[in-house]
This record gives structure tokens, C-alpha cells and sequence, in this order.
């Protein structure tokens, strides 16, 4: 009994040190180390302040579908950039989109569009076609991934040049090809255990 009260008391005393001892008091910051939202960012304008920015004008492609000419993909298997004006087709919804009038792969050819590729027509949730070969649910919304072009100069220096593992790639996709490239397949594996066993 002794020693435990012995105990208790070094632990105490220990613990009453360590208080007195240690700060716990945050260190003060001086005012030249604190940058301001505008010297941050590409926005030079304070960032509670509306009054003094200034949007830059850009103009967005007029042609109209079939009159435009494709960008080259950002990088391989990248959303295509819309060349095209948009002006009548959005917003787009999942009972209204105009796109799927000329970019559906039955009708793309007819007109010169891009087609819309395999995966859009696959249903990833369930890993299986779409019934009547139409758009996944998750994939109806266009502009979710694909953009206008504008003709915008870029605000920082780029230097990524894409590479593409086939010129034909530039404007076309093969996702549904790799899309499983250096996926391991764990129904084979698990076959493999259970037929060892």
C-alpha cells in the first residue's frame, strides 16, 4: 500500500513539473509572414471584393457542329474539347441531349461527328452493356468532362507535350480496350485457391 501511494505521488509531482515546465503557448506570428489573398493565386483582386475584378472577355468557338474542326486530345484517352458552338443545346438533361443527336455511333458517321465511344455506352456500376445499346446513366451529363474551346491564352506556362501510344488515339478513344491493363483479375485468383484446396 505504501508503495502504491509512493507511486502515485512521484506521478503527480512528475505530472504537476511537466505542467510548470512546458509552454503551451502558440507562437506568435509576425505580419510580414502572412501573405494576403492577392499576392496568392492568379487572382489579383481581393477575394471579398467584387467590385474590382474584372472577368476576362473570351470567345468560345461560333462554328456550328459540322463546320468546326476537332482539337487533338489533351493527353490519350482524355475527354475530347467540344469544337462546336453550344448555343441551343444545353443545359443538357438525361430526357433532353442534343449531343447524342449526331454523336450516337449509329448516326455519327452520316454527319462527320466524333462517335461516342464504347464506355459510354457500358454500365461500369453493374459491368454490363446499357440495355438497347443507349448512354449510361452516369454518362449523360456531356459537359460533366467534355468543355467548349475558348480562345483563351493560357494564365501559366505549359510545357506537357501528350504522347500517344497510337497517332490513331489523338481523336479517338480506346478505354474499353485498356481499361483493365494492369487490373488484377481476382476471380481468377480466388478460382485458382479454391480448385488448389
Amino acid at each position: 500500500m505504501k508503495i502504491r501511494a509512493l507511486l502515485v505521488a512521484v506521478v503527480l509531482v512528475g505530472g504537476l513539473y511537466a505542467l510548470e515546465h512546458t509552454s503551451h503557448k502558440p507562437k506568435e506570428r509576425t505580419e510580414e509572414a502572412l501573405l494576403s489573398d492577392t499576392q496568392i493565386g492568379l487572382r489579383k483582386t481581393p477575394l471579398e471584393d467584387e467590385h474590382d475584378l474584372k472577368l476576362q472577355n473570351y470567345n468560345f468557338h461560333k462554328n456550328p457542329p459540322g463546320e468546326s474542326q476537332r482539337f487533338e486530345r489533351a493527353y490519350e484517352n482524355a475527354p475530347p474539347m467540344i469544337p462546336h458552338d453550344t448555343a441551343g443545346l444545353l443545359p443538357i438533361t438525361k430526357d433532353n441531349n442534343q449531343c447524342l443527336g449526331c454523336h450516337m455511333p449509329d448516326v455519327a458517321p452520316t454527319v462527320g461527328a466524333t462517335p461516342v465511344p464504347a464506355s459510354h455506352l457500358f454500365d461500369f456500376r453493374h459491368n454490363r452493356p446499357t440495355p438497347n445499346h443507349s448512354v449510361s446513366d452516369a454518362r449523360f451529363n456531356c459537359t460533366q468532362c467534355h468543355a467548349p474551346q475558348a480562345n483563351a491564352a493560357p494564365l501559366v506556362k505549359n510545357n506537357f507535350k501528350p504522347v500517344f501510344s497510337n497517332k490513331k488515339l489523338e481523336f479517338r478513344s480506346d478505354f474499353m480496350d485498356v481499361v483493365n491493363v494492369g487490373v488484377k483479375d481476382l476471380t481468377r485468383t480466388n478460382k485458382s485457391k479454391t480448385n488448389s484446396k
